[in-house]
């Protein structure tokens, strides 16, 4: 990774003249959102103020009241965002892909399709909307890597027949050329149950549609992950002990949840995040020197994998 000194020169040098603008557009568009959302405000109190005493069903109007006031300012919030994340992506997002590595391309408006995060087996559930953004490619030590940000969604029913939309993975998909034709595969899941059940969450663990439970003999390895195979032996060949310390070291390093697995001839890393991660946050500073480090950071991160996991080592040879 490269040092926060370099980032720093590069951000003052190369980016920041060009982030003057949009700072000061971010602040016309911030300015005109502070005002629609005052206006509508003050909109839907005098409207309540005028049909108070027409009002026997206080819940359902106060619940309009805040819905349609929410929908009105939400469409009016992408209307003003869309092109202004786009022009924010161009001058921010593809210049700090480049400066993390040059051989890396990037797209804002592509991402890993549905058929990979499908052959990565990490999420077995059958899924009703899939989205994604900020697709980044290339070459890293002679590893072939592409990884973006996704989305998948499953659609459900309240009891009384309400839809909403419930989130299955949310965050990066990476994905690398592992050198190695697998005859199984082999899923690393974090280890949830065994934060609340101790020793006999391995019973529970047991019943899984990903396939037959794996034990290691690395026991810190074994409280944070849980892992599954077609094939025991091959399992047990894929994480080494170097390797599953090398993955340890970082999930600590991202302290986020890790999702892994080794199929066909790839190895597949979902990171867990709550929210997107490369978008302008429209009440923050586009030119805060912290906020692009975040940026720097997540990107950074995600490419040293190959690093990390040591994915150059050509220790296997496709057959």
């Amino acid at each position: 990774m490269k040092k926060v000194s370099e980032l720093q020169d590069f951000f003052y040098e190369k980016i920041y003249p060009d982030l003057e603008f949009l700072e000061k557009k971010r602040l016309k568009i911030y300015g005109y959102l502070k005002k629609v959302a005052i206006i509508l405000f003050l909109v839907t109190i005098f409207f309540l103020f005028l049909i108070q005493d027409y009002i026997s069903d206080w819940v359902n109007i106060l619940a309009f009241a805040v819905i349609i006031p929410s929908g009105i300012f939400m469409f009016i919030y992408k209307m003003q965002m869309s092109g202004f994340t786009s022009l924010f992506k161009d001058e921010l997002i593809e210049k700090l892909v480049l400066f993390v590595d040059k051989n890396l391309k990037y797209s804002k408006n592509n991402y890993i399709r549905e058929h990979e995060y499908r052959a990565s087996s990490l999420f077995p559930q059958l899924i009703d909307r899939f989205s994604g953004d900020d697709f980044v490619s290339g070459t890293v030590d002679k590893v072939d890597i592409r990884f973006s940000e996704i989305h998948s969604e499953v659609k459900k029913k309240t009891n009384k027949g309400k839809t909403y939309w419930q989130t299955i993975f949310r965050g990066l998909l990476f994905v690398a050329d592992f050198n190695k034709n697998f005859e199984g595969k082999t899923v690393v899941l974090p280890d949830k149950s065994e934060k609340f059940f101790g020793s006999i969450s391995h019973f529970f663990q047991s019943f899984s549609s990903h396939g037959k439970l794996v034990k290691m003999d690395n026991s810190e390895f074994e409280r944070e992950f849980t892992i599954y195979s077609d094939d025991q032996i091959e399992a047990r060949y894929i994480l080494s002990h170097t390797l599953m310390d090398r993955i340890l070291e970082y999930k600590k390093l991202v302290g986020k949840n890790l999702y892994i697995s080794f199929n066909r001839s790839n190895i597949y890393i979902a990171i867990g995040y709550s929210e997107k991660l490369f978008e302008p946050k429209i009440y923050k500073k586009i030119t805060s020197f912290d906020e692009v480090s975040f940026y720097f950071k997540v990107i950074s991160m995600t490419v040293d994998i190959v690093k990390h996991l040591n994915l150059n080592r050509k220790i296997w040879s496709k057959r």
